[in-house]
């Protein structure tokens, strides 16, 4: 016997962008097959949520990542007088150590 099964619909949400600027930013760190002048293979990008703009950086090793965070940070506070107040990440776990120490 074959039983009926009722379709169940997925309501489709927009996903809802910040409206202030640093309230929320993506960042993530990438891996580089071809190494560059200045001897990087990574680079690490923030992106705001509410404009997506986006800025990036080059790391030689991905353990750089705290202290290009923090020179980030102070920039943009210091360019637009605003704190971040939310830093989303992939949970890749390049993050995870040296933020632990940090907070």
């Amino acid at each position: 016997l074959a039983s009926k099964h009722n379709l169940t619909l997925f309501r489709s949400r927009t996903p809802k962008r910040k409206k202030m600027p640093l309230e929320l930013m993506h960042t993530d760190i990438c891996y580089v097959d071809t190494e560059s002048h200045g001897s990087s293979q990574y680079f690490v990008t923030f992106i705001d949520d509410c404009g997506r703009k986006l800025w990036a950086s080059v790391l030689k090793m991905k353990d750089h990542v705290l202290s290009v965070f923090k020179e980030f940070q102070a920039r943009v506070k210091r360019e637009t007088s605003r704190k971040l107040k939310a830093v989303r990440v992939d949970n890749g776990g390049e993050y995870r150590r040296p933020f632990e120490e940090y907070c």
